[in-house]
């Protein structure tokens, strides 16, 4: 099982310097969140909440809307992200924490949330291990992430464009995991029962720059571990954009699809 090589220093760096603009751009981050409620809330659960990942808030924000009464924790990686959630909930508590070594007791909530993010991890059976651990008996545990065939497009221009450009920049492009690893890490981490399935989104841009720039403004840069340093070769540059509109080019813009597994699974009592 393979799983990306994710520098988690960079994942934490993107995102909390990326924190007061996140919900401009992430567009289909908030589709997912609502989604993911949707699939969530026909099943019975006891609080309290945990959102893991919280990001500026939006999958605990969108759950206390239709849930006023429960009781909330978010909880993020990035501390501009829990900072902000917080301020954005100003009801929840809130505390940073690591999804591998989550900052809680074992059996403390009736509800694991957490919406993409779990692509940003390395070890995936220990970040669902903690999720395990700290549900109650009985409890249940709701994710979504991006998997693979997410940015497929542009994945596809950018090998293309180190090809014709004869370029010696190595291909970092960073993977997704599969549908069967994610299942195959949810039984690992202790869930015997969980149910995944994916869906697709598609989101539309005026162009190759705005489509760049919307992923650097939401922190979701490349963050494998391979990532060489310097600058990227501009003349790569120029050639994916060439690519990306000879190949995708549509009456709605530019095409970014995303691959997004959903995942509900109880702790057995």
């Amino acid at each position: 099982m393979m799983f990306p090589a994710i520098n988690k220093q960079q994942v934490q760096h993107h995102f909390s310097e990326h924190a007061d603009e996140y919900d401009i751009y992430a567009r289909v981050q908030k589709r997912v969140a609502t989604r993911l409620l949707d699939l969530t809330l026909p099943h019975s659960f006891a609080g309290p909440i945990l959102d893991v990942g919280t990001g500026t808030g939006e999958v605990a924000r969108r759950l206390l809307e239709r849930c006023p009464d429960q009781s909330v924790v978010v909880s993020d990686l990035a501390h501009d992200m829990t900072r902000t959630a917080h301020q954005n909930l100003p009801k929840s508590l809130a505390a940073d924490g690591d999804a591998q070594a989550l900052p809680f007791r074992d059996d403390s909530f009736g509800l694991v949330l957490s919406s993409s993010v779990f692509q940003w991890i390395e070890d995936l059976p220990a970040a669902f291990a903690e999720c395990w651990r700290v549900l109650k008996p009985g409890g249940l545990f709701s994710f979504a992430m991006f998997c693979d065939g997410t940015l497929s497009e542009l994945r596809d221009v950018f090998r293309q464009a180190l090809d014709s450009c004869n370029s010696d920049w190595p291909f970092h492009f960073q993977s997704f995991p599969v549908a069967g690893e994610v299942e195959t890490a949810l039984s690992k981490g202790g869930f015997a029962d969980g149910r995944c399935h994916i869906e697709t989104e598609k989101e539309f841009h005026d162009g190759f720059r705005d489509l760049m720039v919307g992923l650097k403004r939401i922190g979701a840069q490349n963050a494998s571990r391979s990532r060489p340093k310097g600058f990227f070769p501009r003349r790569v540059m120029h050639e994916m954009n060439r690519l990306y509109l000879d190949n995708f080019q549509t009456a709605k813009g530019l095409p970014a699809s995303y691959g997004v597994l959903y995942g509900l699974s109880f702790k057995n009592e």
